[in-house]
This record gives structure tokens, C-alpha cells and sequence, in this order.
């Protein structure tokens, strides 16, 4: 079956375009479009689309091996390009002895981007990675100009032994013979050397399970280059043949509208397949001269490359792998948490406020010291730094890329001229623009809520693209420009004629937006963001909708866009699709990145560095401000500038610590002596139950002992061929514990991800308190009382203990996001004092304000517990809770288990190795192997069980007899 995928995968492709064929040419002959297909345009297009193919084979490479889109990724074709044209035509070295060198000096040139750049930033986001390969690329840019000024056009050497013919009036010439014999049979031998050879099958391993294969020995890192060399060679033979057919290529035209091709030949492929992504490049190309032929007018091809993005990526199955970046936004938090004991200090709390009034102050000030025309500059700045707002809530708090921002801040600065022209209500100008530019911010990010990782990346840039090219420039939008006008009506006297005055118009629209971002960066809302972006499924199974968390920060960002968008087209004179090209929404998240993508300030701070900068004409201080700046500044400082202020601010709110007394070093350190007596001691756990609201999700049902609770009916799954669970039934009864055991590989925790819901079955049904749940995800199944941990108990790597516990109140007191915007944070209050009493009586003081990546195993796990405690469940899935535990303390998280149990009655299904923990704790036992129940019934007879004593303890009973740990039945 997987040898014939490939045939299917052409064969549907075949179809495709079968079925695409008669449907045109049935709706062309009644006039309804216009699809005439000669010969010589679909094999021009064939041609074009095995450039696209192949550059979309080297980004699904690189992708696999680092999780990343690498934006150099032309230019680094392009350099060898250059190189190539000095090699052939200067030095007069061979066509194909050139063409090999070129290559290799590509492939040398992106193995040295992997290891000098992208292995550097392992550890950070991957937006830093892709903000530095943007900086890798134009440093490509002006390398290969100065070695190669003239590096293409019909100068450039032809392939040598390779036909020239004529389809129609098409001159197929060797480059282009080149394109189409010998792509095919390039990417053909990256396949079989991925699938047949050492190296390559040690490749693939590193790009599935780096962990594994440095396990058996392969090491991850040197993989990845050499993944990045092959994709860096491939993308050499796609610019060298590319060269003399183009009347001028430098290494810029490799940018972002070639990438877009590329990317959405990637996406077809699932940014998997190599074949599918080559395939379907091809037929991209087709497409394209076909549109090009038969409607000549710009932008149509980016408008069907954005629609075959969505339409791709809300077609594919749900990915449920799990791709969050754990722990990689603690390279980018550019403050360091304040101690809860120094937050309570006035002083220390009023530092961010006082901080702000005064640049505001600074900033109002500017107009008496500047012109009018750079009061007018000062305003584009500003309404960057407020799109870069909002780039720091989607980016900064939610962790989606987004390379369209302002594009959506166009659709908010149309809709503002629109309204204010009509109706001459600058206010409801400003609130309609946001509000239309959230609305576009949400369905542009659909199919983010299908497949995580890169996506929203992929459909943004496609429409900050498709934008400026056909929507702006449609007469109903812009056209060929438009005057925008200056506001006017309440509160204004009259209209803003001149720069200064519109000036601070834009500085109370940021401020206003200002004040936006730190309400959501201050309340419960920006703590489910940032959960969502640490550890999705572990947010999910915290009962945190995820889907329509997201949905609401793409609608706030896309608001404060509109807002940004709005503010930036009434400062100019014309509004016009020039006025909000594809490169600016990437300028704004270069901008971003670089002042601290973390923080309130950082995109302000951003915009005056990347924009302020150039107009110092300080000598070559401007180019601090260019791609390579950024890239040079990434690798120092992967969170930003900000990162080098964080200092300053430590150092005061540390001298203000002392002027009150208190030493802030030991605090900073987790040592908070001061508190230490605040730890409850002797708290039963009963007594922590949070008081709920009135909400139905949050009202604990009742299930009488014994009765049914938990289902399992003729559960199946399979990966591939791999049968990891075969027709699995069973019943938990309320307040029994029921224990999960078996060898590797049998199929535990694929069970619990169909009852937890993060996995779909095939087959079977799961019930819960009698209600049929199949179709509910791990949300809904938390807020109906069946909640799941996980084995690593990694929680949210960012957040502090204090933050991960008040997130688990969610499911009693949940946030809400009107309440969040505009400031109301009262409920905060009460899960704050919820959260500490819970945090005191776990013994946690100590750890309150450490990030949960900064905590030991067995640390983590009694936060968990905590938020376990605090979730107020009906039944526990617990995946093997003694994990990371030393064997000493296996016997008090037993009786921890059991007084959870008891206290809270709760029911528990736990999956454990630890067979005289499991035994002692359980009151039945369920044995799995190899995807089976071979065994169920009281822990003494699995115990005797042969079936289980062969295919879990080796044969020999003794085998659990590794300690003397029981635990006492009164304890079950």
C-alpha cells in the first residue's frame, strides 16, 4: 500500500486536471470564462512550474529537518547563480564542471546558514529563526552582487549537450530542455538517497524524533545541514537554469512572490512529500500561464494562489501531532517576572505606568522640535509600532507568525476612508476599520486552527501579497489611488490639516492601543494565549477552548491592525495599493522581533530603531537597521532590544527593594524567606475546594459509587500499518481506581488519547456519566469532569507556578475576553487568592514565581497536582504520574494518589511501570499488550496472570518484586 502511494498521489493529480480541463472548457463555451490552453503555454508552464516544484522540494527539506521556513532560500540559489557566472564566463571553466561547483558552494553556503545561524537559535521561537534567514538572505543579496553584478540574461552560459526546439512559438531552449529532463530526475535521486541510503534514512529519523535518534546515535544537528546542504544545492540548479531565461535575475527577485509559489507547492504537499510538492509546482506553473494568457491584468495569479492555500489547508486532516515549541519563548521573554513580594511594593508597580506616561510625554513633545514634514514621519512611525501591537498579541502572547499585518491594516485604512468620506465620523470610521480588519484577521486564520505550526505563516503571506496587487487596486477599493482626507467630526474642532496636528491624532490612537495591549497583557485572556502557544494539548485538557481563543486574538490583533491601518493611511496624502506593499508586512515583524516581540514596549522600540534610525544619516548607522542588522542583532539578542534595557530595569526595581529593606537577591533566586510561614501546614486537601461559579460547565456533577462513569466500547486505532489498539472495551466505576498496564508499544497511551479525546478512533464509542462524548474534544470532555495529564507533566514551560495554577481555574471561573480587553480584571482577583492557597498548601511557596521550566520533575508534578486539585474533576487520566520520580518518593505520591482520591472523590485510571505502585494503589487492574486486553481483575490475579507475567514481566513474577513499597488497602 505505501509503495502505491505515489502512483495515487498521480493518479489524482491526473484526474485533477482531467476534471479541471472539461469543467473550463464546458463553462467556456457559454461564455462564462476564458480558458483557451495552446501547447506552447501549457509547456511554457510546465517549464516555470519545475522551478516552482523544485524550490518547493528544498523548503519541504529544510521544514522537515528544522520546523522552519527558511526565507534565504532563493537567494541562496541565486548566489551560487553568480558564482556560477564567474566560473563559466570569466575563469572559462566547463559548463557542467562550473555547474557542480556552483552547487556545492550553495550547498556549503546553507549548511554554513544552518550551523552558523539557525543551530545558534535552536532554542528560540522559530519566528526569530525565520527573521534571521530573512537577514541571511539579503546579506546573499549583496554578497552576490559584488562578485556578479550581471549574474543572468541572455549573456548567461546555456546548458551545453542538452536540445533546442520549437512547440508553436515557444523556443524551447537548453535551459529550459535542462528544467524539464533533468528536474524530475533530481528530485528523484533526493528521494531514493532520502529513502534507500544511510545517510538519508538518518535524516528522516532526526526530522521525526530528533530525541530517538540521538538515542541510537545519529546526531540530530548535523543531519540538519545536511538536509539545508542538499536543499541549499537544489536550489543552486533551479537559479543556474533559471538565469538565461529571464531577462535580469539578481538574488532579490528570489523573494517573497517566487516564495509564495513555492510555499503554497509545500503546502499541497503537507510539507511533507517531495514527489506531491514537485507535482504540484508543475501544475502551479501551468495554472499561472494559463491565467497570465487569458487574463493579462495583474494579480489574478496571487489571488488563486491565496484561495489554493485556504482551500488546501482546510481540506487536509487535522494534524494531531503534537508541534507546539515548548519552552522556546523563554529565549524572547525580555523581562524577567518581578518577585510577587516586590509587586507589592507601589513604587515597583508603578514603574510600567510611569515609564509609559513619560515616553508619551517625550513623543508629544517632538512636534515642537521638528518640522512639519517630520511630524508627518513620526506619524508612519507610530502607526507601525501600533500594527507591531498588534503582532505582539498574535506573535508575542499567541505564538502565530503572521507575515500579513499590514495587509490587514490596509483593509482597516479602506474601510476608515470609505466610512469617513460618506458618512464623516472619524470615531466610527476608527471602530468600523477594526472591526473589518479583525473579521479579515479570522478567516485568514482558519486553517491555523486545523494544522499548528507555520500555517497562519503560509496563507498571511499569501494575502499580504494578493492585497496590494489585485484587492487594493480593484476601483471598488482604491484604484489607482484615492484621497484619503483628514479626520473630522466629535471630538475634533475641524479637520487636521498639517502634519503636527494629525501627528497627535496618531499618538492618542496609540496610546489608546497602547492601553488595549496592556489590558489583555494584564488579565486572564493573554494567560490563555500565551498557554495555547507553550503546550496546546495540555491548555486543551485544562478545559481551554483553544479553537475559539485563538479566533478571539486574531480578531483583537486584526482590530488593532485596522486601528494602525487607519491611522497610517489618513497621514498620507494618497492612499493608493503602492502605499501597503507585500515587504512592509514583513518590515513590521522584522520590527517587532527586533524591539521584543515579548513585551508592550518592544514594538515601539522596533520601529524607532528600524525606522527612526535611517533618519539620523549618522554615517552607516542605517544599516543597524537592514535585514543584516536584524540578523546580527537575533544572534546577540534573541529577544530584542529589549533584552539589552532588561537590566536597567532589574538594577531599579532592585534598588527600590533595598530603599524599602528587603533584599532582592534571594528573591530573585525563588528564595522568599519571608513567606515561608504563609505555607499551610496540615491542610487537608478538602479543604481546597475552589468555590465554583454559576456557570454550567463548572458545576461538579454527583455520581454515586459504583456506578458506571467512564466507557470504553470497541475502541481501534491505527498508524499506518501499526494496529496500536484493537477493539478495546472496558468500565471505570465512580471511585474505583482502575490501573493501566503493559509492555511498551501495547497501546496505554493511545487509549488515553481516545478517551481524552486527542485522538480520534476509527472505530468504537467513549462514554462518560452515561452521555455519548466520541465527538467531543479534550475541551469538552474537561469541562464535563474527565481530565487527562500527561507523562512529561511539562506544563507551560513559560509560566510561572502562580500563573499555571490560576489557569486551571479556568474550568470553574472562566475569563472572560470583553472583560479582558477593556481592563475588568476583578475575577482576577479571586482566582489569584484561590490560586496561592492552593500553591501555599501544596508546600509551593518557595517556586510561586519560577517559571514551570526552571522546576525539577517531582516539583512539576506537584504543581500539577495543584492544578489537578484546582480543575475540580470527575475522573483523572493519569499517564504514568511516578515518571521522572526518584524511587524513594514513590511511596508518598502513592498516598498522595489515594488522599486525592478520597478527599475529592474522585475516580483515577492510571497508567504506570511501577508495578507495586500501580498494585498497591488500584482496585483493578487492566493489561494490555499489543494493542489487547489480555487481562482485567483485582491487582492479585494480573498479577499471577501468565498471560501477563509473559508479555509484561519477562516471565518471571519476581520481576515486580523490585522494593518492598506497599501500601496499605485502607489507603485505596
Amino acid at each position: 500500500m505505501k509503495a502505491r502511494k505515489p502512483l495515487l498521489h498521480l493518479a489524482a493529480f491526473v484526474v485533477a486536471v482531467v476534471v479541471a480541463k472539461i469543467v473550463s472548457a464546458i463553462l467556456a463555451g457559454h461564455g462564462v470564462i476564458k480558458a483557451e490552453t495552446p501547447m506552447p503555454v501549457i509547456l511554457l508552464g510546465t517549464i516555470v512550474g519545475m522551478t516552482y516544484g523544485l524550490l518547493a522540494v528544498g523548503i519541504v527539506l529544510v521544514f522537515r529537518s528544522n520546523r522552519i521556513i527558511n526565507f534565504a532560500h532563493g537567494q541562496i540559489g541565486a548566489f551560487g547563480a553568480a558564482f556560477f557566472g564567474v566560473a563559466a564566463v570569466k575563469w572559462h571553466i566547463p559548463y557542467w564542471i562550473a555547474f557542480v561547483l556552483a552547487a556545492i558552494v550553495s550547498a556549503v553556503t546553507a549548511a554554513g546558514a544552518e550551523a552558523g545561524v539557525v543551530r545558534r537559535l535552536r532554542n528560540a521561537p522559530r519566528i526569530v529563526s525565520i527573521v534571521a534567514t530573512l537577514g541571511v538572505g539579503q546579506f546573499l543579496v549583496v554578497f552576490a552582487s559584488l562578485i556578479n553584478s550581471t549574474a543572468s540574461g541572455p549573456l548567461y552560459p546555456q546548458p551545453t549537450w542538452l536540445p533546442v526546439f520549437n512547440v508553436g512559438q515557444l523556443r524551447v531552449t537548453p535551459a529550459y530542455s535542462g528544467m524539464l529532463l533533468l528536474s524530475p530526475l533530481f528530485v528523484l535521486a533526493i528521494a531514493l538517497f532520502l529513502k534507500r541510503s544511510r545517510f538519508g534514512l538518518a535524516i528522516r529519523a532526526a526530522a521525526a524524533n530528533p530525541e530517538a535518534a540521538r538515542m541510537s546515535g545519529i546526531f540530530a544537528s548535523r543531519m540538519s545541514t545536511l538536509a539545508w546542504a542538499i536543499a541549499g544545492a537544489l536550489a543552486a540548479f533551479t537559479a543556474i537554469l533559471t538565469a538565461p531565461t529571464q531577462g535580469f535575475v539578481g538574488a532579490d527577485s528570489f523573494g517573497p512572490a517566487l516564495l509564495l509559489r513555492a510555499l503554497t507547492a509545500a503546502v499541497i504537499g503537507r510539507m511533507q512529500s517531495l514527489p506531491i510538492a514537485l507535482v504540484s509546482g508543475i501544475g502551479l506553473g501551468i495554472l499561472e500561464q494559463i491565467l497570465l494568457w487569458n487574463y493579462p491584468q495583474s494579480g489574478l495569479v496571487e489571488v488563486a494562489m491565496f484561495v489554493i492555500i485556504l482551500v488546501a489547508l482546510l481540506v487536509q486532516r487535522r494534524r494531531t501531532g503534537r508541534d507546539e515549541e515548548k519552552g522556546s519563548w523563554a529565549a524572547v521573554q525580555g523581562l524577567r517576572p518581578i518577585p510577587d513580594r516586590l509587586q507589592r511594593l507601589w513604587t515597583v508597580r508603578a514603574l510600567g505606568p510611569v515609564f509609559a506616561v513619560v515616553t508619551i510625554a517625550v513623543l508629544a513633545l517632538m512636534p515642537v522640535f521638528i518640522s512639519n514634514g517630520q511630524s508627518v514621519t513620526l506619524t508612519g512611525i507610530i502607526a507601525f509600532a501600533i500594527v507591531g501591537l498588534s503582532i505582539s498579541v498574535l506573535t508575542g502572547l499567541g505564538g502565530q507568525l503572521t507575515l500579513g499585518q499590514f495587509a490587514v491594516a490596509a483593509i482597516g485604512a479602506v474601510v476608515s476612508y470609505k466610512v469617513a468620506t460618506s458618512a464623516g465620523g472619524f470615531p466610527l470610521a476608527l471602530l468600523l476599520a477594526g472591526l473589518a480588519a479583525g473579521l479579515v484577521s479570522v478567516v485568514i486564520g482558519l486553517p491555523a486552527l486545523r494544522i499548528r505550526g507555520l500555517m497562519l505563516t503560509v496563507t498571511t503571506l499569501g494575502f499580504a501579497l494578493a492585497t496590494p496587487i489585485w484587492l487594493l487596486a480593484q476601483p471598488w477599493m482604491l484604484g489607482d489611488g484615492k484621497d484619503p482626507g483628514k479626520p473630522v467630526g466629535w471630538p475634533l474642532k475641524g479637520p487636521l490639516d498639517t502634519g503636527r496636528e494629525y501627528y497627535y491624532c496618531a499618538l492618542v490612537l496609540f496610546t489608546v492601543a497602547l492601553v488595549l495591549v496592556w489590558n489583555i497583557r494584564r488579565s486572564g485572556f493573554s494567560r490563555l494565549l500565551v498557554a495555547i502557544r507553550d503546550n496546546e494539548d495540555n491548555a486543551r485538557a485544562f478545559a481551554v477552548r483553544a479553537s475559539l481563543v485563538k479566533l478571539q486574538g486574531y480578531m483583537v490583533a486584526g482590530f488593532i491592525a485596522g486601528i494602525g491601518g487607519a491611522t497610517y493611511g489618513h497621514s498620507l496624502s494618497t492612499i493608493s495599493a503602492g502605499s501597503f506593499p507585500a515587504s512592509a508586512s514583513i518590515d513590521v515583524v522584522v520590527m517587532t522581533v527586533l524591539g521584543g516581540v515579548s513585551t508592550l514596549g518592544g514594538p515601539l522600540l522596533g520601529a524607532a530603531w528600524v525606522l527612526g534610525l535611517p533618519l539620523l544619516d549618522i554615517g552607516n548607522i542605517g544599516l543597524a537597521a537592514t535585514k543584516f542588522g536584524a540578523l546580527l542583532l537575533v544572534l546577540w539578542k534573541p529577544g530584542g532590544l529589549i533584552q539589552v534595557v532588561a537590566p536597567i530595569r532589574d538594577w531599579i526595581v532592585k534598588f527600590i527593594a533595598r530603599r524599602h529593606g528587603i533584599d532582592p537577591d534571594p528573591l530573585y533566586a525563588g528564595e522568599d524567606a519571608g513567606e515561608t510561614g504563609a505555607t499551610a501546614q496540615g491542610v487537608r486537601i478538602s479543604d481546597l475546594r475552589v468555590s465554583e461559579s454559576d456557570t454550567a460547565a463548572s458545576k461538579r456533577a454527583v455520581v454515586p459509587a459504583g456506578t458506571p462513569l467512564l466507557e470504553a466500547r470497541d475502541l481501534r486505532k491505527s498508524f499506518g500499518g501499526v494496529h496500536a489498539v484493537r477493539g478495546v472495551s472496558f468500565e471505570v466505576a465512580a471511585g474505583e481506581t482502575v490501573g493501566l498496564i503493559g509492555p511498551n508499544g501495547a497501546g496505554k497511551t493511545t487509549t488515553f488519547e481516545l478517551l481524552g479525546g486527542f485522538t480520534k478512533p476509527e472505530t468504537g464509542q467513549v462514554f462518560f456519566n452515561g452521555e455519548d462524548i466520541s465527538n467531543a474534544g479534550p475541551e469538552g470532555r474537561a469541562r464535563r469532569g474527565l481530565i487527562r495529564s500527561f507523562q512529561d507533566a511539562a506544563l507551560f514551560p513559560t509560566m510561572t507556578v502562580k500563573q499555571t495554577v490560576m489557569l486551571s481555574l479556568e474550568r470553574v471561573r472562566p475569563t472572560s475576553f470583553v472583560m479582558s480587553t477593556l481592563g475588568v480584571t476583578l475575577g482576577e482577583r479571586t482566582k489569584e487568592r484561590q490560586a496561592r492557597a492552593l500553591i501555599s498548601a501544596m508546600g509551593l511557596d518557595h517556586y510561586r514565581d519560577k517559571a514551570i521550566q526552571e522546576l525539577s520533575t517531582g516539583t512539576r508534578r506537584i504543581t500539577e497536582i495543584a492544578c489537578l486539585v484546582a480543575l475540580q474533576p470527575l475522573c483523572l487520566l493519569l499517564d504514568e504520574p511516578s515518571s521522572g520520580v526518584a524511587q524513594r518518593e514513590t511511596e508518598a505520591l502513592g498516598h498522595l494518589l489515594a488522599e486525592l482520591k478520597s478527599e475529592l472523590d474522585l475516580t483515577l485510571v492510571i497508567i504506570e511501570h511501577d508495578i507495586p505502585l500501580i498494585m498497591g494503589i488500584s482496585d483493578r487492574i487492566i493489561a494490555m499488550a499489543d494493542g489487547n486486553i489480555i487481562a482485567e481483575g483485582t491487582p492479585d490475579v494480573v498479577r499471577t496472570d501468565p498471560q501477563v507475567v509473559d508479555a509484561y514481566l519477562g516471565g518471571s513474577i519476581t520481576a515486580i518484586e523490585r522494593s518492598d513499597v506497599r501500601l496499605a488497602a485502607a489507603d485505596r
